[in-house]
C-alpha cells in the first residue's frame, strides 16, 4: 500500500464522518499528522489500529 491509501485507512478506521466542525478539524489535524510519518511508521499503526 502507498502512503496516501494508508493514512485513508488509518485516518478513517479511527475516526468517522461527521457534519460537526470539531470533528472536521480534528480528522484534518489528524490527517496532517499521519502525513508527517514515514511509511513504515504507517503500515506499523495501520496493523495496530485496523486489526
Amino acid at each position: 500500500m502507498d502512503k496516501d491509501h494508508l493514512i485513508e485507512l488509518i485516518s478513517t478506521s479511527l475516526l468517522y464522518e461527521s457534519k460537526d466542525s470539531e470533528s472536521t478539524k480534528n480528522l484534518c489535524d489528524f490527517k496532517n499528522y499521519l502525513k508527517r510519518l514515514n511509511l513504515d511508521q504507517l503500515r506499523t499503526m495501520s496493523k495496530e489500529f485496523i486489526l
